[in-house]
């Protein structure tokens, strides 16, 4: 019997059609009516994953500024998946940003999670925000001895030149 996952309604016997995808046709194992297979699909609220793009330039994913609204049944569970830090085109390959991670690419290349838009790029630790700051403060340090080399290097000729005709 086959069940159209669909919400559209349409429900029918026999086997999917060749061309349907498994998000608009499931076939169900029953084979009564007593065994109920052939029934409405309860579906669950619909949830938000962040989307992400490869950077053919820096060969890296780089989170998208688009979401995906996700779909699930009204028994599964919540999960997002994005490429790890790692991640190559050929370690995540997943064309969707819903869902758990592809068997293959688990811990290769795809990291996953249970909560809606949770698959966001890593926030910098408050450590590494100090490193960085730290840096750029010993950027504007080394400016500020580099201009005082400067007027020195200036003045000092001036001085001697001026303490030598007095």
């Amino acid at each position: 019997a086959v069940v159209s996952t669909q919400s559209t309604g349409k429900y029918g016997c026999g086997e999917c059609p060749k061309d349907a995808t498994a998000e608009k046709c499931g076939t169900c194992a029953g084979t009564s009516a007593a065994e109920g297979c052939n029934k409405k699909v309860e579906t669950g609220a619909n949830f938000e994953c962040n989307n992400w793009s490869f950077d053919d330039k820096t060969k890296k994913f780089k989170p998208a500024e688009t979401k995906t609204t996700c779909k699930r049944l009204k028994a599964t569970n919540i999960a997002c998946n994005m490429p790890s830090e790692a991640a190559t085109k050929e370690t995540y390959t997943s064309t969707s940003t819903c869902g758990p991670c592809k068997t293959a690419e688990k811990d290769k290349g795809c990291k996953e999670c249970d909560k809606a838009l949770c698959n966001k790029a890593a926030e910098k630790k408050d450590d590494d925000k100090k490193d960085d700051d730290k840096k750029d403060g010993d950027k504007k340090d080394d400016a500020k001895k580099d201009s005082a080399t400067a007027v020195t290097s200036l003045l000092m000729p001036v001085i001697a030149m001026m303490n030598a005709l007095f």
